[in-house]
């Protein structure tokens, strides 16, 4: 019999036991049998060796000095990793059991797959969708493409999207070697767009098989509505987008960036949308001082990402036309972009 090809699947995990050994047990009842798990510990206070060593001893535990964010505990996991694909799934995830399988059928089926998309069912109501893909807005900013919407009947073959949400997604290690890893400068949030982008940009195509399903159980480590989401996502939709998009775009990317902003002020004086949340959980004064971090912050290195730009650049294949036909077919409305479904619901 032909061996199967290899998968790497890489949980990174901050605390949480009670979530990750939940995680790590959905791993183990895979129906694809040849997998390695990387768990990298990002410098828990919990005792996470522990709960490897006794529940999961097949399990390669990496442990850091300190938290190296997702961008960073995945690269470590990435490096480590000897697979031919590399599988990566949040610590607050459980993944179904033909989730890898499915994700490997859809790859190998195509060569120029270089990233799969999981199709991720919100675990706050199983009956609705946190996303298939993600979407983008002109100025970079990101969103879980189809979140909020009713899980739909699913096809039998694969979807193209935009590029996975790094939330549960597949890797082809040939397209990781290619354009790189995760830019470890984001630290948290939007870095799968990021590189999303250079791999779709580099020629590799992205799919959503309809068995890779998981249940994701929304932002258990940072917080679904804390202020270190705001500063990170505010920070980094920008570097998404001055390291990827068309330079003809570029100009564009401030006044879209307002006109949001502008919408979103409005969805907070509403109560509307995720504005809802981050107003009900934190002091207005708190979020001011979360964006002026962000954008202080995102000009500081501002020449240091049209460095990457130019590197990126070097390893793109498609030419500006297509770059900006792909982003337009995967653009999202501000509307959902700001947390209303395409119902409008909130």
């Amino acid at each position: 019999m032909k061996r199967q090809p290899l998968v790497s699947v890489i949980v990174v995990t901050l605390n949480n036991l009670a979530i990750l050994k939940n995680c790590l047990e959905s791993l183990e009842r895979q129906s694809y049998q040849d997998i390695e798990i990387i768990v990298v510990d990002n410098g828990s206070k919990e005792n996470i060796k522990s709960l490897i060593e006794w529940n999961f001893p097949e399990t390669v535990y990496i442990r850091l000095d300190k938290n190296h964010g997702f961008a960073g505990g995945n690269n470590v996991g990435i490096k480590k990793a000897k697979g031919k694909y590399i599988a990566l799934i949040n610590n607050d995830a459980v993944a179904s059991q033909k989730w890898i399988e499915s994700m490997v059928e859809a790859a190998e089926a195509d060569a120029d797959i270089g990233q799969v998309a999981s199709i991720i069912i919100d675990g706050n109501d199983p009956d609705v969708l946190d996303s298939i893909g993600l979407g983008i807005a002109f100025d970079g900013m990101t969103k879980q493409a189809m979140r909020g919407l009713k899980a739909p009947e699913l096809e039998e073959a694969a979807r193209e999207v935009l590029l996975p949400s790094g939330c549960a997604c597949m890797f082809r290690a040939a397209a990781l070697e290619e354009v790189g890893l995760f830019d470890e400068d984001f630290f948290a949030y939007c870095e799968d767009a990021d590189l999303g982008l250079r791999l779709r940009f580099a020629g590799w195509k992205a799919a959503a098989p309809p068995g890779a399903l998981v249940t994701h159980y929304h932002s258990m480590t940072t917080g679904r509505y804390s202020t270190s989401k705001v500063y990170f996502v505010e920070r980094n939709h920008f570097w998404v987008a001055v390291k990827n998009f068309p330079l003809a775009v570029l100009p564009a990317l401030p006044f879209v960036t307002l006109y949001r902003l502008w919408l979103a002020g409005i969805h907070m004086l509403r109560s509307t949308g995720t504005m809802k949340g981050f107003r009900r959980n934190n002091r207005p004064l708190a979020l001011v001082s979360a964006f002026v971090r962000a954008y202080i912050d995102m000009i500081s290195k501002l020449p240091a990402m049209f460095k990457k730009r130019f590197s990126v650049g070097k390893k793109a294949r498609l030419g500006m036309f297509k770059k900006i036909s792909i982003i337009k077919r995967f653009k999202l409305p501000m509307s959902e972009i700001l947390g209303e479904n395409k119902q409008g619901q909130p």
